[in-house]
């Protein structure tokens, strides 16, 4: 390879620009997966659970002689032995753990606690005990119901399939002779063409006439037709000369006309026809149409008089039409003198103000035209000078009203209202909030009764106002004042409806590209080394340190981020409580807990939650993969020297050299890192219920969604059985994932047949069906499918132990002009010897080629050749062995 090549060599790996590392391979989907659950409380008040005889009371005394829970609790002791002996996968401190450290842990007010890791071996932990249970308060629920949310067969044709007869034949010896042919004309006399006709109104009448004739051939004209504009044909009288006559025409529409003549000829089949445009005008028909009047306002009959006065000015306005115009409007008032309207578009739109007298009117309005007719409108107006009555029946001055934190203070007002004209409505305000609220009649226009519902949710004094409107815009209104309390309302700790949240925690290879510099040297011109390169992975201790859930399975990484995971949330007690919230070990590990108020038409508690749970799970994880990739540390280490040291650890060692007699040899090598994407999906949910008794014992229920309605039945009060219900479904019905996209986790779906079809009344509740997310990875523009809806995803970044090497030549010349000579002389001698070497071998092909061709004359030439070339070389070889000797 020449100089040149060599300058021309492009490193394998290069940086990109602004030192990014390059990418090598992209996404492998090789998942790596963990599960664990997450609970959130959905915070009901005590009033909403079923009561029970044997429940705690508010003193912590329990009101039974016996415990409603009939079961026998194992101890601890027990508990550990029968997780020892079930003959499942343990980790190693749940092997070794003896009973002795389990009373010790009893005697300082901690139980032992069961639970299977991400990697479904049992391991143990130990959780705080219960010394004191927390007063319950009952609050007074309110009583309102919600609603519960939830191809003919054609005929056949038929063809006798008969053929046309001939034709008997002619007899060709005496044939007939030719006939002339027929022609026939035809004219109009009158009208002439393109003339004009006038007359009446109801039409023009007119007599058209003309001629027909057989102009040649025989027969006669069998009948002359004539047809005006688009109406149907009528036939002339035709007399014997030719002549015919349509009489008593009556032209009826103006403008132009088509006269349309056809005249036949006896044999049916020859005819001529005629046509000629006349103009029809008529005179203008007398004007009968009787106008049309409208009052358009006021639009109601009652009017309010200002400040009580006996009269009132009122605007009347409205529309009048005809086909010929309107010439006039006029108002008459109680049959007194005509005013006239006012105009600005013919009387299209008009108006006028005129002062009424209190009490009942009768208004009347006329609408003139050209030709004196008249068309009328009437309305009847009173003009109302009295208030309306009104009074509030219930609840009395000053009451006093009392409701919980939850539901609020809730009061019914009754009342009623009078008016000699009507009440349009009645309207409620309070003094807190002054937007009016309508009430409700006792039937649609009586408001003799009404009703109205309020809602406080402060303890304040609050000042009711009930406000009447007549239908003439007179009001009254009433005010009254009530007090309310709110009692402030602690949600049950004793019975608890918990959403149980399945989730996974799932890790894709992404990309895979070169990372941090470990290790730089360089070799001199001629120069020779080791080097040794000792991973992570070579020892155990280490190994374990620098493992992580996002590239392994093992019970230790599992354990300690489930530990990690648990030092992040907030509410530690309740996080350990959720550790009892299992029906046994194989449950599945708490990643979290939260809390949530429970509503039929907000989710954000419950979404708030989830996002906080996601967080938690996200920031541990980070740390997780930190802590452990700082651990990956590969070392390389060089010698001068060829020595090599044993250990009880394997290294790889190999050596290496710089040929290069003029140039440093300079070596780089980094670290590989791997890049992974972690997603927190969720995948399932279930229901779960949890009760304590007493101190210390505590009932778990878990149940899938198709068995909500059971549970909800066992456990609430049947007026909120609806109201929890509706409300559970919301919260799963609107989760929002990590982009706040909205997700429906659920749905309602029947059973169905063999032949696919739905079996009525078989609809329950589940989730939905391989539901899954779609991820597309930015960076290398794949697309991941995850189960269930993703709450996170992010980026991971971890070492590895795998090692690029990127080898630079030095860019200085350590020689000088002579060095540098001698160099390109010996690679000159070399090049010399190649080719020399190269003309032997061309040589001998030709003494090959001689041989098989059997060529005696060029094999001749080919001994000269090769003898002088010998005799040549002799006294060179001699000269070089000579110079050796001396």
């Amino acid at each position: 390879m020449s100089r040149r090549a060599n300058q021309n060599q492009e490193p394998m790996i290069k940086m990109q620009q602004g030192g990014t590392a390059p990418v090598i391979s992209y996404n492998v989907p090789e998942p790596t997966t963990y599960s664990g659950r997450n609970f959130i409380d959905l915070q009901l008040p005590d009033g909403y659970f079923l009561q029970k005889k044997q429940e705690v009371t508010v003193n912590g005394i329990s009101n039974g002689a016996q415990s409603p829970s009939t079961e026998i609790l194992p101890s601890a002791v027990e508990t550990l032995r029968f997780a020892q002996e079930s003959g499942e996968r343990l980790t190693t401190g749940l092997a070794n753990l003896t009973a002795e450290e389990v009373l010790r842990k009893e005697e300082t007010g901690e139980k032992l606690n069961i639970v299977r890791t991400m990697t479904g071996a049992l391991a143990h932990n130990f959780i705080a005990r219960d010394t004191q249970t927390e007063p319950v308060f009952t609050s007074g629920p309110a009583e309102e119901h919600l609603p519960i949310f939830r191809a003919p067969q054609e005929p056949n044709g038929s063809n006798d399939g008969g053929m046309a007869q001939m034709l008997p034949p002619r007899d060709t010896e005496d044939p007939f002779p030719e006939e002339d042919p027929i022609s026939v004309s035809v004219s109009i006399s009158s009208p002439a063409a393109n003339a004009v006709i006038q007359g009446i109104h109801t039409g023009a009448v007119v007599d058209i006439r003309g001629t027909a004739f057989v102009d040649s051939g025989l027969g006669s004209i069998k009948y002359v037709s004539v047809t005006i504009g688009t109406s149907a044909a009528k036939t002339a009288s035709l007399s014997a000369n030719g002549d015919w006559v349509l009489s008593g025409v009556v032209l009826a529409n103006p403008g132009q006309t088509n006269i349309y003549v056809k005249a036949m000829h006896t044999n049916g089949k020859n005819s001529a026809a005629r046509q000629i445009v006349v103009t029809v005008q008529l005179a203008q028909a007398p004007d009968v149409t009787i106008p049309t009047v409208n009052i358009t306002s006021p639009a109601s009959s009652s009017i309010a008089s200002k400040d009580g006065a006996v009269s009132a000015n009122v605007t009347i306005e409205g529309t009048a039409s005809d086909d010929r115009g309107i010439s006039k409007v006029e108002l008459i008032v109680n049959n007194g003198t005509p005013v006239q309207a006012e105009s600005t578009n013919n009387f299209q739109n008009w108006k006028k103000t005129i002062t009424i007298p209190q009490g009942s009117n009768s208004l009347v309005v006329n609408a003139y035209d050209a030709a004196g007719n008249k068309g009328t409108a009437s309305k009847t107006l009173l003009i109302d000078t009295t208030i309306p009555a009104i009074g509030i029946t219930s609840p009395v001055n000053a009451v006093q009203i009392a409701g919980t934190q939850s539901q609020g203070a809730m009061v019914e007002i009754l009342g009623t209202a009078t008016d000699a004209s009507g009440i349009e409505r009645v309207e409620i305000t309070t003094s807190g909030n002054p937007v009016p609220i309508r009430a409700s009649e006792n039937a649609t226009g009586d408001w003799s009764k009404w009703k109205a519902t309020l809602s406080f949710n402060a303890t304040e004094k609050v000042f009711i106002t009930a406000k009447a409107y007549d239908k003439a815009g007179n009001f009254n209104e009433k005010t009254i004042e009530v007090n309310v309390s709110i009692i402030p309302e602690v949600n049950s700790r004793l019975k608890r409806i918990i959403l149980v949240e399945s989730y996974r925690l799932t890790s894709y290879l992404a990309n895979y590209g070169a990372g941090r510099t470990i290790k730089t040297f360089s070799l001199l011109p001629g120069e020779k080394s080791k080097i040794s390169i000792k991973s992570y992975s070579q020892n155990e201790t280490t190994m374990k340190s620098a493992s992580t859930i996002l590239d392994s399975v093992t019970d230790d990484i599992s354990i300690e981020f489930e530990n990690s995971i648990a030092k992040e949330q907030s509410d530690k007690k309740n996080y350990s409580e959720s550790n009892d919230y299992k029906l046994e070990a194989t449950a599945g590990v708490s990643w979290g807990w939260g809390s949530a108020s429970l509503s039929a038409s907000t989710s954000g508690g419950t979404n708030s939650a989830r996002e906080q749970f996601a967080k938690n799970v996200v920031n541990n994880t980070q740390k997780h993969v930190s802590k452990a990739s700082a651990r990956r540390d590969v070392q390389i280490n060089t010698t001068y020297e060829e020595k090599n040291t044993t250990s009880e650890e394997s290294s790889i060692v190999r050596e290496i050299e710089n040929i290069n007699v003029s140039r440093t040899l300079n070596f780089v090598f980094r670290q590989m890192n791997q890049e992974f994407l972690t997603f927190l999906h969720l995948v399932d949910v279930r229901i779960g219920f949890f009760e304590t008794f007493v101190v210390g014992e505590n009932k778990y229920r878990e149940v899938t969604l198709p068995q909500l309605d059971a549970l909800i039945k066992d456990t609430i009060i049947p007026e909120k059985r609806v109201e929890v219900r509706n409300a559970i479904l919301y919260q799963l019905l609107n989760v929002f994932d990590y982009q706040d996209r909205h997700h429906a986790f659920v749905e309602e779906e029947p059973f169905k047949d063999r032949n696919g079809q739905d079996i009525p009344l078989s609809h329950y509740l589940r989730v939905k069906k391989d539901y899954v997310t779609e991820y597309v990875d930015e960076a290398s523009g794949t697309a991941i499918e995850v189960p269930g809806i993703i709450l996170a995803a992010n980026r991971n970044v971890l070492r590895t132990e795998g090692i690029v090497v990127e080898a630079l030549l030095g860019q200085g010349e350590a020689l000088d002009d002579y060095s540098r000579n001698l160099q390109a002389e010996s690679v000159r001698e070399k090049e010399l010897r190649n080719d020399l070497l190269e003309m032997e071998i061309k040589m001998k092909k030709l003494a090959l080629e001689i041989l098989d061709n059997k060529d005696t004359a060029a094999a001749e030439l080919y001994r000269m050749l090769t003898t002088q070339s010998t005799t040549q070389q002799q006294p060179e070889e001699e000269a070089r062995a000579e110079a050796l000797v001396r």
